[in-house]
């Protein structure tokens, strides 16, 4: 049976050399040892035995990404936002010479007994989850444990990487204002557990009050998805709400709100401004270009893999709490009035 000994024999360098370029840890090996070692890898048809290397080295490199089937009942792709934010973390976890495995999870259990039976090393939620769940997640399992987008309001020792959404509802809110709005609409789905959206609508709540509009607060309770802004759309095109801008907590949602607007004979931004949040890829391929809300997906990826591995490798963490920053993005849904 061929070894790492043999094929580092072949290439002429260290067993150890020959396991970082295996493992994707190519910053330590020069880009002609690589090509080398990687050519001698095919020639010699030789497959790594990660079931043995699990057992030897009481690590399985495996790391869970969870979704919550709330997200999209369907296929968690369908969201942009996951899909961009998962892009993300799967390069990272790659780049650093562990594998991913993503799952939607229906509850708790579910994802425990998933974590258990394929020993992974970590793993990171990528949907809200609630105090509660953090709280059992991190008592049931043996690994250590990401929350992205969750709201940690219990004080508990849980490792968070999230955004400051009550700084991103304020800043949408008063660029409408500063441009002439008042009757401005907050569209998301608000209940009541502590969540993102509760925090983007404080925001929102917060600017309108500021600027003495509270007798103008005025909430569109919905989900966020593309049809769900259609209908949206062109109930404002109906005069159903008397509002001359909407600020939405999704990009998906604004750009549904912006084609339903127009199917219902409204134009964007002369009859209806919109600011979204996200700042997702695909709205560069939408006219008019949506004003957004930006927050840095890719670090907020990046950051929890890198705060996962941290844990999983036993470094100092001197902070579990990330909060990323965001910034509005000007562009041309937005009428100054």
């Amino acid at each position: 049976m061929l070894t790492l000994k043999d094929i580092a024999k072949e290439a002429g360098v260290s067993v150890m050399t020959v396991s970082n370029v295996i493992n994707g840890k190519k910053s330590k090996v020069s880009k002609e040892t690589i090509e080398r070692v990687q050519k001698i890898i095919k020639d010699m048809h030789y497959t790594p035995n990660l079931n043995a290397r699990s057992l030897a080295k009481h690590e399985s490199r495996l790391i869970a990404v969870f979704v919550s089937t709330y997200v999209s009942a369907e296929n968690v792709f369908k969201d942009p936002y996951v899909s961009d934010l998962f892009g993300e973390i799967e390069s990272a976890i790659h780049e650093n010479g562990y594998y991913t495995i993503i799952q939607t999870v229906d509850d708790r259990q579910h994802a425990i007994n998933l974590l258990q039976n394929w020993q992974a090393d970590g793993a990171i939620f990528i949907s809200d989850q609630n105090i509660d769940d953090m709280k059992y997640y991190t008592e049931y399992c043996q690994c250590p444990l990401v929350f992205i987008d969750s709201m940690n309001t219990s004080g508990a020792d849980y490792m968070t990487v999230e955004i400051d959404d009550k700084k991103g509802g304020y800043l949408a809110t008063k660029y409408l204002i500063e441009n002439g709005h008042k009757k401005i609409g907050f569209a998301g789905f608000l209940d009541q557990k502590d969540s993102v959206i509760k925090e983007r609508y404080k925001g929102y709540v917060k600017a309108m009050q500021e600027s003495g509009l509270k007798k103008f607060i005025k909430q569109i309770q919905t989900a966020t998805g593309y049809e769900d802004g259609i209908s949206w759309g062109a109930a404002l095109a109906r005069k159903e709400m008397d509002l001359t801008a909407v600020f939405a907590t999704a990009d998906l949602f604004a750009l549904g709100l912006v084609e339903g607007a127009r199917q219902g004979g409204l134009s964007v931004p002369q009859d209806l401004s919109v600011v979204g949040f996200d700042n997702l890829s695909l709205c560069r391929f939408v006219s008019p270009r949506l004003t957004t809300i930006s927050q840095d997906i890719s670090h907020k990826g990046r950051a929890a893999v890198e705060l996962l591995l941290k844990a999983i490798k036993k470094e100092e963490i001197t902070e579990k709490r990330i909060v990323c920053d965001l910034s509005l993005e000007e562009h041309e849904t937005v009428r100054k009035i």
